[in-house]
């Protein structure tokens, strides 16, 4: 049976919010009343749906489902406001630790009326270093850069921010998930409120610096960073040469069918004898399908290879009565054939790191067991698994994860990624630099190919 795997899919990017009249002019019962029975059963609705179908409960041995909900009504209950509302949910389904098991609001990523300073923050070796900034004057007169390392956020030690902040809220499910998607808001507040950080340069000197919740840049565009990066949707891949003989190809999702047609165009073009190596980039896919990725992954082999195979829970009532455990349907790996037409045999280096997620680690999966391509960068998110949708009141939604993905040997990668080949990080003075290290570092395997 074919599988398709959505992560952060074009449904959920373009949510459309429940109309808040029906076809008789009454009122959705989605439309956000603040009742104490539309509080319940928001709460009730993610507990039921999670309980039915998460295949993942042996992860959080700990976590007393039925026990977290019930002490979760009383929270629900006092929330006053629409926000203060999704709060609660949110921090109730992060409680699962999974990817593909959360709350999305119905305001997406940042909360009505709050916004963020131009500001990427990013972790290296267990410190909060600016990764990269929006182009403005605040971050010039702040000396806001590259490298600089933020020590404290309005008073409390960036890993006490990180904490209470943060990681209530993120429901990532790996340590590199948490510590890059989930900083994609990290300095999100009330809009225009000041942030007062403390900084450190890279010369040691310790500083105080204030910037303003707006993410607008000098020429009035808002800059988001990776948040930007990990949605792009056009275009679906960009190609260039890098280095004498070697190609790079980004491929930024795996969401619309023209990246195929798109892929075999560009590798139709090529002469195929001038090169060396190909680099394809997928750090910043979010995922999408994984059909996709069988026609990107079909132009790189000459024999069948095996994708992922997936198991999911199997409910049947009278097992139940009878006290027999839960069951699971299983299918066993998916098989990718080799392109008819033009293919490439030579090197080939993938570039994966903590955002590479869903359906781009299912790009993986192929490649790196059939020892295809050699994987460079860092580890994987370790999410996907095929979400089950579900609305919620307020016109927010809950997804669930339906199943569980395996290599074709068995080995699990959900909730712990896929480790690459050549593991590399760029540390502060890289990102000072302006320096890509792990293209670099693929550049140079190529070159030293045996």
């Amino acid at each position: 049976m074919k599988k398709i795997l959505i992560g952060f899919c074009i449904s959920t990017l373009l949510f459309v919010h429940i109309t808040a009249q029906t076809d008789k002019g009454e009122p959705s019962p989605n439309e956000w009343t603040g009742s104490v029975e539309q509080k319940i059963v928001g709460l009730s609705t993610i507990w039921s749906e999670a309980k039915i179908n998460f295949p993942f409960f042996d992860q959080v041995p700990d976590l007393d489902w039925d026990e977290t909900y019930q002490k979760f009504i009383s929270r629900v209950l006092a929330t006053e406001s629409i926000v203060d509302y999704y709060n609660v949910l949110t921090k109730f389904a992060a409680l699962l630790q999974d990817g593909h098991s959360s709350v999305i609001p119905p305001w997406r990523f940042i909360k009505p009326g709050f916004d963020q300073p131009p500001v990427e923050i990013r972790i290296v070796n267990k410190k909060f270093v600016v990764a990269r900034t929006g182009e403005t004057e605040e971050m010039s007169e702040q000396h806001v850069y590259p490298g600089l390392e933020v020590i404290e956020i309005d008073g409390l030690a960036a890993w006490d921010y990180y904490r209470i902040h943060i990681l209530p809220f993120s429901c990532q499910g790996t340590e590199q998930a948490h510590q890059s998607i989930s900083l994609m808001t990290f300095l999100t507040g009330p809009k225009a409120q000041p942030l007062n950080l403390k900084v450190r340069d890279m010369d040691g000197t310790e500083r105080s610096v204030t910037l303003t919740r707006n993410a607008a840049r000098k020429n009035g565009t808002p800059f988001y960073g990776t948040l930007v990066d990990w949605f792009m949707f056009e275009p679906v891949m960009r190609h260039r040469m890098v280095d004498a003989g070697i190609l790079y190809v980004q491929i930024t999702n795996f969401m619309k069918e023209e990246l195929n047609t798109q892929f075999e165009q560009m590798l139709d073009s090529l002469d195929l004898n001038t090169i060396q190596g190909m680099i394809l980039d997928v750090r910043f896919n979010p995922g999408g399908s994984t059909t996709m990725t069988e026609g990107v992954v079909s132009c790189f082999i000459d024999s069948t290879v095996q994708g992922s195979g997936w198991k999911s829970l199997k409910y049947i009532p009278a097992f139940r009565s009878w006290g027999r455990e839960t069951g699971w349907e299983e299918s066993a790996p998916y098989t990718i054939e080799p392109r008819e037409g033009k293919r490439y045999n030579g090197t080939v280096v993938v570039l994966t790191g903590n955002y590479t997620y869903s359906s781009a680690e299912d790009f993986l999966v192929p490649l790196k067991h059939s020892g295809r391509a050699v994987l460079v960068g860092g580890k994987t998110a370790g999410s996907t698994g095929n979400p089950i949708y579900v609305v919620l009141p307020g016109g927010g939604q809950f997804r669930v994860v339906s199943k569980r993905d395996a290599f074709p040997d068995g080995t699990e990668f959900v909730g712990y990624g896929i480790k690459p080949d050549v593991a590399v990080s760029a540390t502060q003075q890289d990102y000072l630099d302006g320096r890509d290290v792990v293209l670099e570092k693929a550049v140079e395997v190529i070159k030293n190919w045996k």
